[in-house]
């Protein structure tokens, strides 16, 4: 080993730092540690002057270890490791920490014991580099294919974006049926275009002419030849690195051949086996044997393994015209390797059971945002007609609850951003149709915080809706009359107001999607507090992940809007590409030692590994 000498730079974050560390105590500090030949101070150390003086001691060999303190080291600490590298010193002799963040900020009312804690971790930081030793690199080659998670507006246009490029993609879905949550909202704000065409992305893409408006799902992106859809399908295992990943999926049956299914229907005539359709947020029922209407991908039915009798019954393998019912099909299992990985996996709406006061479950009147969604399809369960559920009459008086279960602490503290515009959106579609119904929204704040949103909220109050600022208190029935009754109070005006309803609409939180959680730690992905996943930095890198290779975007993050997911998709889509396309990826080659003798055999670090790089052999 080449005798050390270490360089250390102090940087004053803009003047922070001084405001708390005693920085001219830090450098006499650090002068009077063993090996140190430079100190340094200097409002920034990640770019101009302060970069220069780091690089020129670097190229005139002045130090060969370089110890900065500055403030991000994931982002600042970077273009200081490339900079010296270009300088000719190895990256990995490079020490960056942040005492801004870890003792000027935290303690800022005790400077004292913050200038010494600062004085612990410089030194912590010099003999660390004191000790450090170059590490070699070495080029991989990166496999040109790629994995999309989730077949909802975010999964679609990323596959299709990457397809499009030139890339092998695989687009898994865990449905029956592409399409997502946004399938089922009948319109979008602020456009009021329709969302059936999510579901039906099979238009052939010779028919799309130039004067057809952009739709990612009619443009055809299920004829590229270069992407390939399962649904019914979810990821069990990923194995592998970087550039390189090894993905098990497994794939449900669906109990009717793909490539033999016309879609006739005769299927669902005969079979005798009637359950709740998810699909129209379970307002009617379905057979056992099913196809999302009006129109999927794939469109091919499928068979509910729950529901469904098989062999007791078998009618519908006698009624298929082609034989595409082939009930002994089986749970597959296959592996691909990809280069990089997106997930796109959406988010799902709370269910307001839990919120007592509401009654949801309880009054066959009390519905959710999605339910209303449905009915107001013309293609949805009513066929766009408002109606009680309690006794299937048209809903006159129709009154809808905000921020039921988001800016709540008992549950979801935060707001889910898109509830206040799809509460909107309903109470315009409802007035367009039947200006005579009533429509009243409560409350807390109205946030319409998009292009077109604010101009949205106006067209409503020019409607007719009214709007009472105030959460509810209780949701009760009345037996003499037959209606919902409503306690809330007009913060505005300060009135108790008691509110009749035939209607009571829940504008529920939007949380992660189920699995999330197993996803995440298949991965090796972190979650923030609320339970998405988390960016590797939320304002500079929103779509990548603290795993290389791996990008996130769309509702996976966080509720968005569809003109958002888009964006996000595209985003993250680009990302995937320019990790992809040189086709190569330069890794150190740095691995952990075991030391064996005092190894215990208790396997934490092979349960702690977030990668799976850890096994135990036995000798």
């Amino acid at each position: 080993m080449t005798n050390v000498k270490v360089g250390v730079f102090l940087s004053e974050c803009g003047g922070q730092l001084q405001e708390t560390l005693n920085l001219e105590s830090l450098v006499e500090f650090t002068k009077e540690i063993p090996d140190v030949v430079m100190v340094e101070r200097n409002s920034e150390f990640w770019r101009g002057r302060g970069l220069k003086k780091i690089v020129d001691a670097v190229e005139r060999g002045i130090i060969n270890r370089v110890v900065v303190s500055e403030a991000s080291p994931k982002l600042y600490g970077l273009k200081i490791i490339r900079a010296v590298e270009k300088a000719g010193l190895n990256p990995y002799l490079v020490e960056v920490i942040d005492l801004n963040g870890y003792c000027a900020i935290p303690h800022s009312d005790a400077p004292e014991e913050a200038t010494e804690k600062a004085k612990a971790m410089l030194l912590a930081a010099i003999e660390k580099a004191k000790l450090m030793e170059p590490i070699e690199e070495r080029e991989f080659q990166v496999i040109k294919s790629a994995l999309v998670i989730g077949g909802g507006v975010a999964g679609i246009q990323a596959a299709m974006d990457l397809a499009e490029l030139g890339f092998n993609v695989f687009l898994i879905e865990k449905t029956p049926f592409l399409g997502g949550l946004a399938s089922k909202a009948g319109k979008f704000f602020p456009t009021d275009d329709c969302a059936v065409c999510i579901q039906s992305p099979t238009k052939s893409i010779r028919t799309i002419t130039s004067t057809s408006r952009k739709c990612i799902y009619r443009s055809g992106f299920t004829e590229l030849p270069n992407l390939r859809i399962f649904t019914n399908s979810k990821i069990v295992k990923v194995e592998g690195e970087p550039g390189n990943w090894r993905v098990t999926i497994e794939k449900k049956p669906r109990f009717v051949n793909e490539l033999k299914c016309i879609s006739c229907g005769v299927c669902t005539t005969i079979c005798p086996v009637e359950v709740p359709d998810e699909y129209n947020a379970n307002l009617t029922k379905r057979k056992a044997i099913y196809m999302n209407i009006p129109c999927v991908y794939p469109p091919v039915y499928v068979i509910d393994p729950q529901a469904c009798k098989f062999n007791e019954c078998a009618k519908c393998v006698d009624a298929c015209p082609t034989s595409a019912i082939e009930l002994n099909q089986r749970m597959e299992y296959f592996t691909i390797n990809v280069g990089c990985i997106i997930v796109a996996t959406g988010f799902r709406e709370f269910n307001p059971n839990v919120i007592s006061e509401y009654h949801y479950g309880e009054y066959p009147d009390v519905i959710t945002n999605l339910e209303l969604a449905r009915m107001l399809d013309d293609l949805g369960p009513t066929n766009g007609k408002i109606i009680r559920l309690s006794n299937r009459k048209p809903a006159k008086k129709i009154l809808m609850i905000q921020c039921v279960g988001s800016r709540d602490r008992r549950y979801n503290s935060y707001c889910s951003g898109i509830c206040c515009m799809i509460s909107l959106k309903h109470a315009i579609l409802i007035k367009e149709a039947d200006p005579t119904i009533d429509v009243t929204i409560c409350y807390i704040d109205i946030r319409t915080t998009g292009r077109g949103h604010e101009n949205y909220y106006e067209k409503a109050r020019m409607l007719g809706v009214k709007f009472i600022k105030g959460r509810p208190a209780e949701v009760t029935f009345d037996p003499e009359s037959g209606k919902i009754m409503v306690d809330v109070e007009d913060a505005l005006l300060g009135r108790l107001l008691r509110l009749e309803a035939d209607l009571v609409v829940l504008a529920t939180a939007m949380i992660p999607a189920e699995e999330t959680h197993e996803l995440a730690e298949t991965l090796g992905l972190e979650l923030d507090k609320d339970g998405f996943f988390k960016e590797y930095n939320a304002k500079l890198r929103p779509t990548e992940t603290k795993v290389r290779g791996i990008y996130i975007c769309g509702g996976a993050t966080f509720p968005k809007d569809v003109p958002t997911t888009s964006l996000h998709a595209h985003s993250a889509a680009v990302k995937a590409a320019k990790f992809m396309i040189t086709g190569k990826i330069t890794k150190d080659l740095r691995v952990a030692v075991v030391d064996e003798s005092l190894c215990g055999d208790c396997e934490f670090c092979t349960a702690a590994c977030p990668y799976g790089a850890i096994s135990l052999v036995p000798t």
